[in-house]
């Protein structure tokens, strides 16, 4: 039995579980699931920014350098090379929208506790993150409007569902902080979240089936894209960081920032405001970001 406990709180086995059940049981279950996706992304989001507290609020004004590098890694270079290999590999308009949905949203939630799990800068990590995300909600309406047309979306749709997902979760966050209600949640944070994200994306993979098993033109085309901004961009900002003489806690957090986006946010407003589709771009993708999540457990404890 206590080894069954330690699985089921391992966070790779519950979200590997989730792609496996997924795949398996497929879409009469995950469309029942599907209106749970934004819920629990609002609450993973407020424990989250549970991590940020009121000294990297005040950070935020003195260090500017930060949050623009953030922004390069994430919205530039990788937001960049995901709309360039779309565009050069991906005729189908449904997919083309996921990839820009994709290339907007900000870095992964987990840059901030697997910075601190890989022995990254977790101050820069923090700080950059929490840049992004207020970033997030001029840039994703801006580069959406840009690359699909305001007439493809509904831009006042998208912006409640930042504000619900961002700007609220931030809010709520503060009242846990402000009221010790985190203290008590603390204990269970990592179980909630893990499971929360199961669902999550137990529901994109599921919805999606159909492209793991039928398509395989389209599965290897958005396989070989997957590769390229998880595992790619992320050796390819190794090697940069090295050549400049960046300290290894820092250059931690640089690869996990240039090579991780939020893909549970992106497959939320997908599925809100886009056909399931347009999802299918986020659920594969998702399986190679846990694959490189697990590969650089193994890769810096190795080298620790």
């Amino acid at each position: 039995m206590p080894f069954i406990g330690r699985l089921l709180r391992n966070r790779n086995f519950i979200l590997v579980l989730a792609i496996a059940l997924g795949l398996a049981i497929g879409e009469p279950v995950a469309t029942r699931t599907e209106p749970l996706v934004l819920p629990l992304l609002a609450l993973v989001m407020t424990l989250s920014a549970a991590n940020i507290t009121s000294r990297e609020f005040t950070s935020l004004r003195e260090m500017p350098r930060t949050i623009l590098l953030s922004l390069l890694l994430n919205y530039v270079v990788m937001g960049g090379t995901i709309l360039l290999l779309a565009w050069w590999l991906i005729n189908d308009k449904d997919l083309w929208s996921g990839f820009v949905v994709l290339a907007t949203v900000p870095p992964a939630i987990a840059v901030v506790s697997f910075s601190y799990v890989l022995g990254g800068n977790t101050l820069f990590a923090l700080i950059g993150m929490t840049g992004a995300y207020l970033a997030a909600l001029i840039i994703m309406p801006a580069i959406m409007a840009l690359f699909l047309g305001v007439g493809f979306f509904d831009p006042l749709k998208l912006v409640i569902i930042l504000g619900e997902l961002i700007l609220i979760p931030f809010v709520l966050s503060r009242v846990l902080l402000f009221t010790g209600l985190m203290k008590r949640i603390s204990p269970w944070r990592g179980t909630i979240v893990n499971w929360s994200f199961f669902v999550t994306l137990f529901t994109i993979v599921g919805l999606n089936r159909q492209a793991f098993f039928g398509e395989f033109d389209t599965l290897i085309r958005i396989t070989v894209i997957a590769i390229v901004i998880s595992f790619g961009l992320g050796y390819i900002i190794e090697l940069v960081t090295r050549a400049l003489h960046v300290n290894r806690e820092t250059s931690i957090s640089l690869v996990l920032m240039g090579s991780l986006k939020n893909y549970g946010l992106a497959s939320g407003i997908l599925l809100t405001l886009f056909d399931e589709r347009a999802a299918i771009p986020v659920s594969i993708c998702t399986v190679f970001g846990i694959l490189r999540l697990v590969w650089l457990g193994f890769q810096y404890r190795k080298k620790s």
